[in-house]
């Protein structure tokens, strides 16, 4: 399953024509970043590419860099553990609500900047308060006559 795809983004219309292609890609690698701080690495990557898996997590590497080389600028279910894809599938999923938090903290950001200037506290906060609260999902609006 494909989560989301680097190129996506910076082949969509509304990218900065002046901004370069790794900043399409930088709110996946800090999901990704956090993921592998969570221990939720999967095992593509901790069997693989061990070292780099661990310079992500210690800061040395971004996630962004580790998402272009190692997984073509694609994020999907093998980059994670089960755990881990048990929440992108909702987070970061369809109906998540990753996209919604990342632009309302860091919307000015956007296709601007690169991952090392997000705040990595700040953006660990948010996903840890997203994950305690459990609402990972837009609600589903119902038809006004399905009450249940």
């Amino acid at each position: 399953m494909k989560y989301d795809d680097a190129s996506w983004h910076y082949g969509a219309d509304h990218f900065p024509k002046d901004q370069p292609e790794e900043h399409g890609a930088t709110h996946i690698g800090l999901f990704l970043k956090w993921c592998f701080v969570k221990g939720w690495a999967g095992q593509l990557h901790t069997e693989g590419e061990p070292e780099a898996v661990v310079e992500v997590v210690n800061g040395t590497r971004s996630g962004t860099k580790f998402l272009l080389e190692f997984c073509d600028g694609k994020f999907t279910n093998e980059d994670l553990t089960p755990e881990g894809n048990a929440f992108a599938e909702q987070y970061y999923g369809e109906n998540g609500l990753y996209l919604e938090d990342y632009i309302s903290h860091f919307g000015s950001y956007e296709y601007r900047s690169p991952e090392s200037a997000h705040d990595f506290l700040q953006f660990s906060t948010i996903l840890e308060e997203r994950m305690r609260s459990n609402v990972l999902t837009k609600s589903q609006v119902r038809p006004w006559w399905k009450f249940w």
